[in-house]
């Protein structure tokens, strides 16, 4: 193995190692936008639920204050839903984001790959050429070896 493919090995250990921490990094992204889909899912439930219990009040009769806490209680569930949202959101953007990484880590390491297969690919055929260069010249002493017996 030539100095050079040694470098290029190397090369192709460190793009790997790059890629699983890219992959890892994708696991963690997506793990972290599940747990923010759960908790929109719980925040939802939690605005429905005060929802349907202010109607409710509504239908009986109330003072103005058990009316304002209702409302007070329904403003916080829809800011609480509203920001389990955008995090939910910006969680999203970050498994697009880690998904891009991936893909241009994937890159990285297989353009090393054909690299290494086309450096390969050159050794094998400077490496037939010089057997055939080996070969021709045997071929030649042989010939002249037959001719100065003749």
């Amino acid at each position: 193995m030539t100095s050079k493919q040694k470098r290029i090995g190397k090369v192709i250990v460190h793009r790997e190692k790059e890629l699983d921490r890219k992959v890892g990094e994708l696991g963690k992204a997506r793990a972290e936008a599940e747990l923010k889909e759960s908790a929109v899912s719980r925040e939802r439930s939690q605005l429905e639920r005060a929802a349907a219990e202010r109607e409710a009040m509504s239908e009986r009769a109330m003072s103005a204050s058990e009316w304002r806490e209702a409302n007070e209680w329904l403003q916080s569930r829809a800011k609480s839903h509203e920001v389990a949202t955008h995090a939910l959101e910006r969680a999203n953007q970050q498994v697009q984001a880690s998904q891009g990484h991936v893909l241009t880590a994937r890159r990285a390491l297989k353009g090393v790959e054909i690299y290494e297969g086309r450096l390969r690919a050159e050794v094998v055929k400077a490496e037939d050429k010089a057997d055939q260069k080996l070969q021709d010249e045997l071929a030649r002493a042989r010939s002249a070896t037959k001719r100065e017996k003749s």
